[in-house]
């Protein structure tokens, strides 16, 4: 079963024959069931796009990015996605299709996501970067997940919870059966931190010893000093006291110790060289402040949205909506996920799942490679339908454009004509043609048909 829309009347048609002459989008006469909605507030864009999904045959999966709230569809199962419901996607989880995913693919997403934000708090200059991409590699080998072993790539997917509680329980062998969180990078970073300014390589067993050791001796100091402030409050005996001032000496001797056997057993001389592959303590915190503020979005916590099995799948966005760096990197990454999803799948000559993004110009970016671009050029072929709803044609990247294989002008604005007329080589009558909700303009590439903008009455 396919897909087949009455878009209205073709309004010269009409007028030359002095017959309804109807419009049809028809999923076997494109050449790509891409979709372009530009309209002003009120044009109906809305409308539209709840119209070309509930044309979907029932097996088609559609996803909504709304970051309005509005677009309630009958059926869809809705997700509210905020720091308070805590519900994202783990960014480090992997597609362990051999051609299609991988550990590269992963870290390589991730670095061009945070490269394609505007704001200082979490764009990564070159040097960050390279100290991400090892951090991230690093995390995953700590997993037994390596980048030249496909057979290494699948691993569970858990809860934050599931996580803490596998540590609290010390059971490492299902956390190593598990995908790694964002905490985890921000663990290893911060190891990483210390042993720069230790000048311990920890990779090595004396060099793990020597930090396992300075950590015990900073936890005996810590609880120590705790403890003489709560005897200084209850006046009590030195008793305690005294315990705890023995294990902070046994744990400077065992740390003295551990380090001694750290020196003595250098092996290359680039023990202290293999760390510096983080570059300096200044850049490696400055990529563990940019990566707490990615948790602390809560959209990337690694708890699934209670989708289930739900084809319609409704991402509410509106609390995210105020950081277009934040709701952009959100939906690139999902959007990559389903690209690499698909293809997993394998070709289709029919439609097997719709994107749909409203207000486009959030995601608007004129790279071949950015994902909203990837689905219009190359997804057709694997049954991947993208529908993207803004005010402005100029909202569309000129990838989207020439290859759409429908664009659909409702209303514009008069400052957008000018635009819509270079970018779309529209006439501008056909532009002061347009009346919200009654009147527009569709292209369609259809087999056997010159593409040029027709009038239409909406019916």
């Amino acid at each position: 079963m396919t897909a087949s829309i009455p878009i209205g009347i073709d309004f010269w048609e009409s007028q030359k024959r002095n017959v309804e002459s109807p419009i049809i989008w028809d999923e076997l006469q494109l050449s790509n069931p891409h979709v372009g909605i530009a309209g002003t507030t009120g044009a109906g864009k809305t409308f539209w796009i709840k119209r070309f999904i509930a044309a979907m045959p029932d097996d088609v999966e559609v996803d909504i990015f709304d970051i309005h709230g509005d677009i309630d569809v009958p059926g869809a199962r809705e997700v509210l996605f905020s720091e308070s419901t805590r519900y994202g996607f783990n960014l480090l989880s992997l597609n362990p299709d051999p051609h299609y995913g991988g550990v590269r693919r992963a870290v390589s997403d991730m670095l061009h996501a945070l490269g394609k934000t505007s704001s200082s708090s979490m764009k990564l200059g070159d040097q960050q970067a390279g100290v991400l991409r090892h951090l991230l590699t690093d995390t995953y080998a700590l997993r037994g997940i390596f980048a030249n072993s496909p057979a290494t790539w699948a691993r569970n997917e858990i809860t934050e919870a599931e996580a803490k509680a596998y540590a609290d329980n010390r059971d490492w062998a299902s956390l190593r059966q598990a995908y790694p969180h964002l905490s985890d990078v921000v663990a290893l970073a911060k190891r990483k931190l210390k042993a720069l300014w230790l000048g311990v390589d920890d990779s090595s067993a004396t060099g793990k010893a020597a930090m396992s050791a300075f950590d015990e001796c900073s936890r005996a100091m810590w609880s120590l000093n705790q403890a003489r402030k709560r005897m200084a409050k209850m006046r009590a005996e030195d008793g305690d006291l005294a315990a705890l001032e023995k294990r902070l000496e046994a744990g400077k001797e065992k740390a003295i110790a551990a380090f001694s056997a750290y020196v003595t057993q250098i092996e290359t001389g680039r023990e202290f060289d293999d760390v510096t592959k983080y570059q300096s303590k200044d850049t490696l915190t400055s990529v563990i402040t940019r990566l707490e503020n990615l948790m602390d979005k809560g959209i990337f916590n690694p708890n699934p949205p209670p989708f289930g099995d739900a084809m319609i799948r409704r991402y509410n966005l509106k609390p995210v909506s105020h950081s277009t760096d934040e709701l952009r990197m959100f939906v690139n990454f999902r959007l990559s996920a389903i690209v690499r999803e698909m293809k997993e799948r394998g070709e289709s000559r029919r439609i097997r799942r719709m994107v749909v993004l409203d207000e486009c110009k959030n995601y608007l970016d004129e790279d071949p490679q950015a994902p909203i671009n990837v689905i219009a050029t190359e997804m057709r072929k694997f049954g991947l339908m993208i529908v993207q709803a803004g005010q402005s044609p100029a909202h569309w990247s000129q990838d989207f454009i020439k290859s759409a294989g429908t664009l659909m002008l409702l209303n514009l604005a008069t400052v957008d004509w000018d635009p819509a007329i270079r970018k779309l080589k529209i006439e501008q009558n056909d532009l002061r043609f347009l009346r919200p909700q009654q009147t527009g303009a569709v292209r369609m590439l259809e087999k056997n048909r010159v593409p040029a903008f027709r009038r239409v009455q909406f019916q």
